[in-house]
């Protein structure tokens, strides 16, 4: 598949550093690198979805029961990183996000996810644009349910990225491209 690397990012669970290194021993990769993140589902106290996260950097599992705020607070407080996971990802019954949608222009979030699978021309010039105005990282992420679609979506990064640390930090810094495989017009809106 072309790919250097693949982060897992379960829904509220975080695996073990012990549980990637026994994937890796499991599938003889040991010069692939596996890092371990999550997904987080964010609700506001009285219950109103807010979207979900990507966090890296963060060494336990969140759960998918706290806030945004509260997210940010305790992933931040650890030099973590709080990324929008299909902010812009329509719901196929309304006009609405399965995502943060809009919302995102309010948070002080580390990036968002440009490129997705799920993304038609509306939704990826959301994102790209909330990226550019925000001045934060946009990001490929395949939201890979089925090992035929991982890669498919991806990030590219410039610096050398070998754990956890190093990709927080290319991040934080915007050192990424999105890349869409499944898009001819993938280079259309650039990093």
């Amino acid at each position: 598949m072309g790919l250097d690397g693949i982060a897992i990012t379960e829904h509220g669970i975080r695996w073990s550093d012990e549980n990637i290194e026994t994937l890796r021993e499991q599938c003889q990769v040991m010069d692939f690198l596996i890092l371990p993140g999550q997904e987080v589902a964010c609700y506001t106290a009285q219950g109103r979805f807010q979207g979900e996260f990507l966090v890296f950097g963060y060494s336990r599992s969140l759960g998918s029961s706290r806030s945004l705020e509260q997210i940010l607070e305790i992933v931040h407080g650890e030099g973590g990183l709080v990324i929008a996971a299909h902010p812009f990802k329509k719901l196929h019954h309304d006009d609405g996000f399965y995502g943060a949608g809009e919302s995102v222009y309010h948070f002080d979030i580390d990036g968002l996810e440009v490129e997705h699978p799920s993304y038609d021309d509306e939704s990826r010039l959301l994102a790209w644009n909330a990226v550019h105005a925000m001045k934060i990282a946009g990001i490929g992420s395949s939201d890979a349910h089925d090992v035929r679609n991982i890669g498919i979506c991806r990030t590219l990064f410039e610096g050398q990225v070998d754990g956890i640390m190093s990709l927080c930090r290319e991040i934080r810094a915007g050192r990424v491209k999105a890349v869409n495989l499944a898009k001819a017009d993938r280079g259309r809106y650039p990093a």
